[in-house]
């Protein structure tokens, strides 16, 4: 189905102005025509409100506007470099049925420095109760009481935000190849359409074996021990529900025998995957679309892109976007670059690290904040496809005793 283009064209009427617009206080500003392209392959579409934000990267400031006039938003905006997002709600036809469902768009560092400019934003569903989401990661590691680094107590919390039982297995969880601190612009870019992953992981199962009732999580760890026996800043992960073995010729990894290990699918690490302790990483939970021989052999993605000085060649395997159920961006707080997902799967990112090697990072995690509770009291977390809003950066992990 064609896409259909609303053409809002964006003149002075911010509903929060933090600062003047005025040529008085010689300011360049800049008039703005910005095109929102529908969610793809719905039928009789219909934009019910939406409010745009205009958010300078280099000083904070914001632009905020909900006033629509007959579907046209009329905005002037200093010129700078902004980061420009819009959230509301669309209406569609769905057989006989006309549905309401919430949408966003996000567009990152986009300069503004002509006296007229525009470009295209695309518009996506989104649903704050979803299925099975990441609730929790701690990938820092910890520190033991001497002040040395502690690795091994990695772990992923997955937790079923709908109301009906989910399976599981099959699920897999996914690492990013492209670091959020390095920006490159590698070739052939596939980021609308894929995740492009150094390390893919399955939950084992034939597909009704790991069932996960609604408001209740599974944990996947690094090495499923009581790590407090090694170290009293840690967990005791001896009960965790997976953990992820990689067998080597070395004593890098410990299996436990009595908690089931994840299939390794791909990774390309040459003796045992750990997640980035800095944050500088990616995450996706998903669901492939294909057995496991046949991702490997099709799904393989050789890149190149430009350094200063020769063109780098790289390669990972690539996960397409309607296979992923969750993604989480993280970084380290002071040098993000960019985030490694289309905004459609996640428009933001969390962090642990200030800066880098911040040795505050340690024995913190990314935790997602509570939406709402149920009668019964389940929770439901927050999961607007924005990870700079929907988790809490640095918290105390949730198995911390």
């Amino acid at each position: 189905m064609k896409v259909r283009v609303l053409n809002f064209l964006l003149v002075l009427t911010g509903v929060l102005v933090y600062y003047s617009c005025s040529n008085d206080d010689g300011i360049a500003t800049s008039s703005t025509e910005i095109k929102f392209n529908h969610p793809e392959g719905l039928e009789n579409s219909e934009i019910k409100q939406l409010t745009l934000t205009l958010k300078e990267k280099n000083t904070g400031n914001e632009i905020v506007t909900g006033n629509m006039e007959g579907g046209i938003f009329k905005l002037t905006v200093p010129q700078g470099l902004y980061d420009i997002s819009a959230e509301g709600t669309i209406s569609y036809k769905a057989g006989e049925d006309i549905i309401e469902g919430k949408v966003k768009g996000f567009k990152e560092s986009v300069g503004i420095s002509q006296n007229a400019w525009n470009t295209e934003m695309d518009l996506f569903l989104y649903d704050v109760k979803s299925g099975l989401i990441f609730e929790e990661i701690f990938f820092t590691g910890t520190q033991t009481p001497e002040s040395k680094q502690y690795r091994g107590d990695s772990y992923f919390k997955i937790y079923n935000n709908s109301d009906d039982v989910i399976y599981a297995d099959g699920y897999v969880i996914a690492e990013s190849k492209f670091l959020t601190v390095t920006k490159y612009d590698y070739r052939p870019d596939i980021m609308n359409e894929a995740f492009a992953s150094s390390a893919v992981y399955m939950i084992p199962g034939s597909g009704s074996d790991v069932p996960v009732e609604p408001g209740k999580s599974i944990i996947i760890c690094d090495q499923a021990i009581n790590h407090l026996e090694l170290n009293s800043n840690s967990f005791d992960l001896s009960s965790a529900d997976f953990e992820w073995y990689d067998e080597t010729s070395s004593s890098l990894d410990t299996d436990n025998p009595a908690i089931p290990n994840l299939l390794k699918v791909y990774s390309e690490s040459k003796t045992i995957w750990i997640p980035h302790n800095q944050g500088n990483k990616s995450y996706v939970l998903a669901k492939l679309g294909v057995n496991t021989d046949q991702f490997i052999a099709d799904y393989k993605y050789d890149y190149e892109y430009d350094t200063s000085t020769r063109v780098m060649t790289g390669t990972a395997y690539k996960i397409p976007n309607n296979w992923i159920v969750d993604a989480v961006n993280i970084s380290n707080k002071s040098t993000f670059e960019w985030i490694v997902t289309t905004p459609s799967l996640d428009m933001g990112w969390s962090y642990c690290a200030e800066v880098s090697g911040d040795n505050t990072r340690y024995g913190k995690s990314i935790q997602r904040k509570v939406l709402s509770i149920t009668e019964d009291g389940r929770n439901i977390l927050q999961d607007t496809n924005n990870s700079t809003v929907d988790l809490i950066p640095r918290a105390t992990p949730s198995l911390k005793k």
